[in-house]
């Protein structure tokens, strides 16, 4: 509570409890996140676990590719595992399901942890927009490619595994 008054924002302690004998705290969210157990995060949450930011510009390099994402820069430290994800986004009151990549990008590495996300069924421009991603699920580690082409391959594939997901996941969606 000190914290939060020395820094200007309310706190309020809830007394400990438990989720079907699990205990329901910051810590095994935490550590869900970094796992990559998408579901385990959302069931302590009551909701998938999601992120919200400005979209900034990046390197067009999606765009190069044939899929052109929309991108956050989130905390490198927010603890979520570098990897490929399913996600749901929300632009204003419209919802698109997609695919992200959060990390470093190892293919075109610069050195900065982004959030890369390729919005099935949108076009137009969203830069400067605010976006909420929702995290449905874990597809893959990053990767490093031999080519391009075999990096779009399998960006394909990482988009059909994607809408695999989400259409076993259901309506699935924060509260926004």
């Amino acid at each position: 509570m000190a914290e939060g008054k020395k820094r200007g924002f309310m706190v309020d302690v809830v007394p400990r409890f438990e989720d079907n004998g699990r205990p329901v705290a910051s810590g095994p969210i935490r550590d869900a996140l970094a796992a990559g157990r998408l579901a385990d995060a959302a069931e302590l949450l009551g909701y998938p676990w999601f992120v919200s930011g400005a979209v900034i510009h990046g390197d067009k390099r999606g765009r190069e590719l044939g899929f052109p994402t929309a991108n956050l820069a989130l905390d490198a430290g927010c603890g979520l595992r570098h990897g490929i994800y399913a996600v749901r986004t929300a632009v204003g009151s419209r919802r698109y399901d997609g695919v992200a990549s959060f990390g470093r990008r190892p293919m075109f590495d610069n050195g900065a942890v982004l959030l890369e996300v390729f919005l099935f069924d949108f076009s137009g421009d969203l830069y400067g927009a605010s976006i909420d991603v929702a995290f449905i699920e874990w597809l893959r580690d990053e990767e490093i490619f031999d080519s391009a082409k075999e990096l779009v391959l399998q960006m394909q594939d990482d988009s059909r595994r994607a809408r695999e997901a989400l259409a076993r996941a259901g309506e699935a969606f924060p509260p926004i």
